[in-house]
């Protein structure tokens, strides 16, 4: 740093002090220690001074007032309270009544009674000041809790309104959500109705559609029915024709296989022992003969294979039918595929089959049965004879006999059989000849 510059930081240094030095030591700065000032500067303050001291100092400066006026008016003069300031500024002291030479006794005795008359009057004073400060006080604190009590009755009162404005506002919601809430259940009960309405005409729709499509399939099963009885009318017609045109037996357990075209088709029957009845084994050890089999050489156009068993000599047990496309000749009408009935007698319950085969194909298993035991036949014999007596004696009707013990299978064949003898007498009275035409199964 350059000499200049330290000269003007040492000239400013002892300035500074200068000046310190110069507030500490001057005239005017002493303190009033009265005012509440300590005597060390403003560091901390004095006790502040209550009001009871301040009225105190008010009442010593009255009392040096009263003091003066009195002596003053002892001699003769007047006391200006009011052009003479310098009285009210000096500080409170008690300064001594400075007595006045004693004339007579006459005049002391006044001035006692002056003096004791004005400290009564000042008391008296005194007395009406603390009462007119008490009173002004006193209203002073009626008006402020007045006015507290207006505050809080006006705060109470907006408090109610408020309140009450909130209740009829919240009245008012209340009214408009329930309305709202009504007009919704309305909507809703409207939109619900409409909606059950359109869904009874839907239900009520889906039910003649329901009710036309099972007249329909009721109608389709009872053609079907229709055509299927006819089918087997024919069926049974025809069988009954080429077993008799071919000498063939029949009995309670039987099996036959028809067909409409030259090829060679086989009958295999799988008897409960395992033995099979063909072509090739004709006569079984079970009893079981193929007593016909057609079209080893093209001989006919409607041919017919039986296996049949003697009268309840069949054994009991499961049979099994197969059909083998053993052969395709070479003749008109001979086309494939050929289809193919069988009928099985099962010890009363008849049952029919359809199927197609081309030549080439595995051997097919149409179908299989139950032929039940000796002892089980002989029960279905007692039962049955049982039920014809009852028939006969007029207990129970033969219709609720067939109805109640009859298999389905058996019921069927039995309308069957009935509308074959229908159909038999009709054909005889139209033309005499009582056979019925064959049915065409190509």
């Amino acid at each position: 740093m350059e000499t200049g510059a330290w000269l003007m930081v040492g000239i400013l240094a002892g300035g500074f002090f200068v000046g310190l030095w110069y507030i500490l030591i001057r005239g005017d700065a002493d303190l009033d220690m009265r005012r509440g000032i300590v005597a060390d500067g403003l560091r901390k303050p004095a006790q502040s001074s209550s009001f009871s001291s301040a009225r105190g100092e008010f009442e010593r400066k009255l009392l040096q007032i009263e003091a003066e006026r009195r002596r003053r008016n002892l001699s003769g003069g007047s006391i200006n309270l009011l052009g003479d300031s310098t009285l009210l500024q000096q500080p409170v002291q008690e300064q001594p009544v400075q007595e006045q030479p004693i004339m007579s006794p006459a005049p002391d005795i006044v001035e006692d009674d002056d003096q004791e008359e004005t400290e009564e009057q000042m008391l008296e004073r005194r007395r009406l000041r603390d009462e007119e400060w008490a009173r002004e006080s006193g209203e002073k604190d009626r008006r402020q809790l007045e006015e507290e009590e207006a505050a809080l009755k006006e705060q109470h009162e907006r408090l109610k309104k408020e309140q009450e404005a909130q209740q009829e506002k919240d009245r008012l919601e209340a009214e408009q959500a329930a309305e709202a809430a009504r007009l919704a259940a309305e909507r809703d009960a409207a939109a619900q109705s409409e909606r059950n309405a359109e869904e009874a005409a839907r239900q009520a729709e889906l039910a003649a559609a329901e009710e036309q499509r099972l007249a329909e399939i009721q109608g389709a099963q009872e053609k079907d029915a229709l055509e299927r009885r006819k089918a087997a009318n024919r069926a049974l017609d025809e069988l009954r024709a080429r077993l008799e045109r071919e000498g063939a037996r029949s009995s309670d357990v039987q099996v036959s296989l028809m067909w409409n075209n030259y090829n060679d088709l086989d009958l295999h029957v799988v008897c409960p022992s395992g033995e099979r009845i063909h072509g090739g084994n004709r006569k079984s050890s079970c009893n079981g003969e193929l007593d016909v089999d057609a079209n080893v050489r093209p001989d006919s156009r409607k041919p017919i294979e039986n296996v049949v068993w003697p009268e309840g000599q069949a054994p009991a047990g499961t049979y099994q039918v197969f059909v083998h496309y053993y052969k395709k000749h070479k003749k008109r009408r001979s086309k494939d595929p050929t289809k193919f009935q069988v009928i099985a007698n099962a010890y009363g319950d008849l049952l029919e089959y359809s199927g197609e085969l081309t030549f080439g194909e595995e051997i097919q298993l149409v179908c299989s049965f139950n032929v039940p035991t000796m002892e089980e036949r002989e029960e279905i014999k007692r039962q049955l004879e049982q039920q014809v007596r009852l028939a006969e004696t007029g207990e129970v009707s033969a219709d609720k006999i067939l109805e109640e013990e009859a298999t389905p299978k058996q019921l069927e064949f039995g309308e069957l059989v009935d509308e074959i003898e229908n159909e038999l007498v009709d054909d005889v009275e139209d033309d005499g000849s009582g056979v019925p035409p064959a049915p065409d199964l190509g």
